[in-house]
């Protein structure tokens, strides 16, 4: 009877509702104001609390009515999406089963062969690459790259050294000379005519070892200057010293020569490693040649010599001499080559 009622009223059942409960309190009121029965007027309290009482229960039901029905659309929207996920997982499993392969198998072998191709052209640029650096690099230009590594390596220079090239010995000839530092005494004293990276190096081996210094004859302010600078950016000036020696006249052997300045050098006493770089070519033919007769009686027995661009024939000639000679008791003896420096060996008569 309710819904038939609710039907009938519609949205305005509520509001009628209400407006009846109201009237039946104020009708049990006029009862009780007038002496009229109280039987009437709790009849009447009675009335309007069913109405209120159907209000609510009716206003609870729409409620509860509503939320069903949004229930209702969510499950079969869900319904849906769960028979279009069967749908697809149904299609993907007939590609699957086809002897064919599908068009998934399709895609995935011509990714399949795409990368395999891929793979081919890397390994033949490789290739190409490789033969590239070996057309380009000789062996002996491969071997001072990793001379030049090595000292990095041993050495570990923290800051810019003076760049190989030029009139510079080479890394194959430092990395030997550095090796070679380890080996001398305590209170080692290293020569060097010319100054330039291999001075710089020679320093951080004698500060590597804890032990020894250098001494370079320059005869040109700037090298000079240059290879100062980059000691005193390694913090080397304890342990090597570059002196400005222009060159002057001397004859040595019958031949006039132009050669470091005396007081620059005569001082020098106990040496353990002579390197010879120095004066360059340019000076004039055999320029480096004044270097043993000179330093001779400055040699410790069993000195290193070691003189730089063996391979032209001024310094060939030069070391067939020195061979030959014996100055102040003291004899060189031919030891190896390494790179473009011929090492020779001092002993004492």
């Amino acid at each position: 009877m309710q819904r038939a009622v609710r039907a009938l009223l519609g949205s305005r059942w509520p509001l009628l509702g209400m407006l009846g409960a109201f009237a039946a309190v104020v009708v049990a009121v006029v009862i009780v104001a007038t002496g009229g029965g109280l039987a009437q007027a709790a009849l009447a309290l009675l009335l309007g609390l069913t109405l209120v009482g159907l209000v609510v229960v009716g206003a609870s039901a729409r409620e509860a009515e509503q939320r069903a029905r949004k229930t209702e659309k969510q499950l079969k929207s869900l319904t849906e999406s769960v028979q279009a996920i069967a749908t697809a997982v149904q299609a993907v499993e007939e590609r699957q089963n086809d002897p064919s392969g599908g068009p998934l198998a399709a895609i995935i072998g011509a990714q399949r062969l795409d990368a395999a191709v891929r793979h081919d052209e890397l390994i033949a640029r490789h290739d190409e690459l490789r033969a590239d650096v070996h057309a380009t690099l000789t062996e002996q230009q491969l071997a001072e790259l990793s001379a030049l590594a090595n000292l990095y390596a041993m050495l570990g220079a923290d800051d810019e050294v003076p760049a190989f090239g030029g009139y510079a010995a080479s890394p194959r000839t430092v990395l030997r000379l550095a090796s070679l530092v380890r080996r001398l005494p305590s209170d080692a004293l290293i020569v060097e005519c010319g100054s330039g990276s291999s001075t710089v190096w020679l320093a951080l081996a004698c500060r590597r070892a804890g032990k020894g210094r250098v001494v370079a004859l320059e005869h040109l302010e700037l090298y000079a200057r240059r290879t100062r600078e980059a000691l005193a950016r390694h913090g080397l000036g304890d342990v090597a010293e570059v002196r400005l020696a222009p060159l002057e006249p001397v004859t040595v052997g019958g031949e006039k020569h132009d050669w470091y300045a005396a007081p620059q050098w005569t001082d020098l006493r106990g040496i353990d490693l002579l390197f010879v770089d120095g004066p360059p070519g340019a000076v004039g033919p055999r320029s480096r040649y004044p270097a043993f007769p000179l330093l001779a009686a400055a040699l410790d027995d069993g000195a290193i010599v070691a003189l730089d661009d063996a391979q032209r024939q001024d310094e060939a000639d030069i070391a067939a001499d020195w061979l030959a000679e014996s100055v102040d008791g003291v004899r060189l003896a031919d030891d190896e080559v390494v790179g473009r420096t011929r090492f020779f060996t001092a002993t004492r008569a």
